[in-house]
């Protein structure tokens, strides 16, 4: 045993109770069918247990958190699932901030019992043993260190250090600005927070003695903080640049990039549930019921959502033990873990060489970086297809649109001639040994005949379709032929000046009183607009931009009374990450599931892609929080994670 486990245990036995969970892990949740017991709160120093290294059971991710649901304030702890709900704290007083201890044996939390000031607290998981453990009054936002030995927490505005063991405390920040959120690093050596309050809000870093202040974020409020798993910080902030507002940065401040939505946070800030799932853990009112609740997000989730509180009260401040699941004790641990299990041939050849080229976003670039880092393959950017070609990559990843396509089929066809397999995105190409990661067929199929139902197959439908395209004229021809009461009027349209206005779209109401739908292959605002202008007696269908603003709009329509209606798609948002791992897979001899595809024998990867209408857009819209912000403010879904890829397209 070593010295320091030797410290430990005399410390136990001269302290006046003793906190008999130890090491070994335990439940975390009480039995339902008994409350635990009230009890005046000690004044003796806790002492906490390091947590020793053993070979139970992983411990089940249970959650602590607060609720109001009884009238006032309480403590709760519920099973991974929402199952077993029990009241630990069950007292008159109000208590919040619920944070386990890492070994899932304790629950720090905040409580006003003393005479209506409020102390940290420390209770077992069954809700016995309180005991009063800070000095400072005005206390609150605890957060435990890794190995259990410390708590950290706010007190009038500045950040104090507690020793668990020796029962001391030391301030650690002493400033005119209000100090807050103070959260240990996984390493724990350092500390993160926010200083300022409002607009004037930055997040911090600092060593435990409050040494090395290093300013992270600058130019734009920070919002909350967390340690991600890989010791970078997760953060709200307000990017100047306009690079995220879910962001993940460096402690040093020097490396940001989109953390993505909710169903993507899940890689940075993960939640483990009892089937071993990595899920992402939330609580907000995202359904507009005037309340919060707790939920789980996750592509695992029919409804992508999993709420588990329902009651009529506020639940909030969910925290699970940081030695749950089946990953804990490992810092850095999440670029070893999200990169699916190679085959064993892949695993003995680094050799893969992966070419791309093409037209790439900036968060595209930054999904392929991070796919090939993942991976540790050789990601080599060449000027063309046929350049890449010549380097004799292994695969080509190729960033491109519907024109784009066109001018490269010459490039395509020879590279796929040659044996090398092309992942083409955002765009579709019939040519064997090209794989499409684009779900734009699928879109226009589907919009266009939502359309034609909604005619009831008769009527007039006026069309845009932007540079003449021959690809979009045969989409609408052939869903045409399907509805032979369906009369198509083609308007001219381009991208060098000659589009259409709001305007345009109201004149073309007014003037073609049989119009039952108006569609354009670009998305517009403009006729989003022009549909929904008072001056229109009524209103064709169309379909609508998949931004924020037009589905607030939208609602804001429909709870009016308007009778106007709409389709709107999620595209896919993450290709260059998920077309990196689909070239490693196939490269690495799985094959292609005969589902994988949108049509039986074809080479565009299937997406499930939601339909949006007036039936289902409240929903959508509370969802919209999980989403991607692509160009044109356009909503976007998250890259599926690597384990999903391999599930939804591949076989071994």
């Amino acid at each position: 045993m070593s010295k320091r486990h030797l410290l430990i245990l005399a410390v136990w036995l001269i302290v006046t109770f003793v906190f008999l969970a130890g090491c070994a892990p335990q439940s975390a949740v009480a039995p339902a069918t008994t409350e635990p017991p009230t009890q005046a709160p000690a004044t003796a120093t806790a002492v906490i247990p390091t947590p020793t290294p053993t070979e139970e059971p992983v411990l089940p991710c249970d959650i602590a958190f607060e609720s109001d649901r009884d009238g006032n304030h309480e403590i709760y702890t519920m099973a991974p699932d929402g199952s077993s709900q029990v009241n630990l704290t069950n007292d008159p007083a109000d208590d919040s901030d619920p944070v386990w201890s890492p070994d899932g044996t304790h629950i720090a939390f905040t409580s006003d019992r003393q005479e209506g000031d409020r102390y940290i607290y420390i209770m077992k998981s069954d809700g016995t043993d309180v005991t009063q453990v800070s000095q400072q009054n005005d206390a609150h936002s605890p957060d435990w260190s890794p190995l259990g030995s410390q708590l950290v927490y706010v007190s009038q505005q500045d950040i104090y250090l507690m020793n668990l063991f020796e029962g001391t405390e030391v301030r650690l920040t002493d400033s005119p600005e209000a100090d807050n959120s103070p959260k240990f690093s996984p390493d724990g050596q350092r500390i993160a927070w926010l200083m300022g309050e409002g607009d004037e809000s930055t997040l911090y870093v600092m060593n435990l003695d409050g040494s090395n202040v290093t300013q992270v974020t600058s130019g734009g409020p920070a919002n909350d903080v967390e340690w991600s798993v890989d010791g970078r910080l997760f953060t709200h902030w307000s990017q100047p640049d306009g690079i995220c507002f879910n962001c993940v940065v460096t402690a040093d401040g020097k490396e940001v990039i989109d953390g993505g939505g909710k169903g993507t946070i899940q890689q940075f800030l993960p939640f483990w549930t009892d089937e071993g799932d990595r899920v992402e853990l939330g609580a907000g009112d995202i359904n507009g019921t005037g309340h919060d609740d707790i939920f789980l997000v996750g592509e695992n989730f029919p409804d992508i959502f999993f709420y588990l509180t329902s009651d009529s009260g506020n639940n909030r401040n969910p925290d699970a033990a940081a030695m749950c699941g089946p990953t804990h004790g490992v810092y850095p641990q999440y670029e070893e873990e999200t990169a699916a299990e190679p085959t064993q041939d892949a695993a003995a050849d680094h050799s893969l060489i992966l070419g791309y080229t093409g037209d790439f976003t900036e968060q595209m670039q930054q999904d392929l970086d991070l796919a090939c880092s993942e991976l540790g393959l050789e990601c080599v950017k060449g000027d063309s297809i046929a350049a890449l070609a010549e380097q004799k990559v292994d695969a080509i990843i190729a960033g491109s649109n519907r024109w784009a396509v066109m001018g490269d089929y010459p490039q395509i066809h020879e590279a796929a001639g040659q044996g090398i397999p092309i992942f083409l995105l955002n765009a579709e190409s019939s040519e064997p040994g090209v794989y499409n990661l684009s779900a734009e067929y699928e879109i226009y199929n589907s919009t266009l005949r939502w359309m034609f139902d909604g005619m009831n197959g008769q009527g007039e439908f006026v069309y845009y379709n932007f540079g003449n395209s021959d690809y979009i004229q045969q989409i609408v021809e052939a869903t045409l032929k399907d509805y032979p009461g369906i009369t198509a009027v083609k308007k001219d349209a381009d991208y060098e000046g000659n589009s259409f206005t709001q305007a345009d779209i109201v004149d073309l109401i007014a003037q073609s009183p049989d119009v039952g739908a108006i569609w354009s292959s670009e998305l517009s605002n403009d006729l989003f607009w022009g549909v929904n202008d008072k001056q229109n007696k009524y209103m064709p269908l169309m379909e609508c931009p998949a931004r924020q603003d037009i589905f607030t709009a939208w609602k804001g329509e429909l709870d009016n009374g308007s009778k106007f209606q709409c389709i709107a798609h999620i595209r896919p948002g993450g290709v260059a990450y998920e077309g990196v791992y689909a070239a490693y897979y196939y490269l690495s001899g799985y094959q292609f599931d005969p589902d994988a595809f949108t049509v039986p024998g074809g080479n565009t990867f299937k997406y499930e892609i939601p339909t949006i209408t007036n039936a289902n857009l409240s929903d959508w819209i509370d969802k919209s929080v999980s989403f991607r912000v692509g160009n044109g403010e356009a909503l976007l879904f998250p890259p599926m994670t690597p384990d999903e890829i391999k599930a939804r397209w591949f076989v071994e």
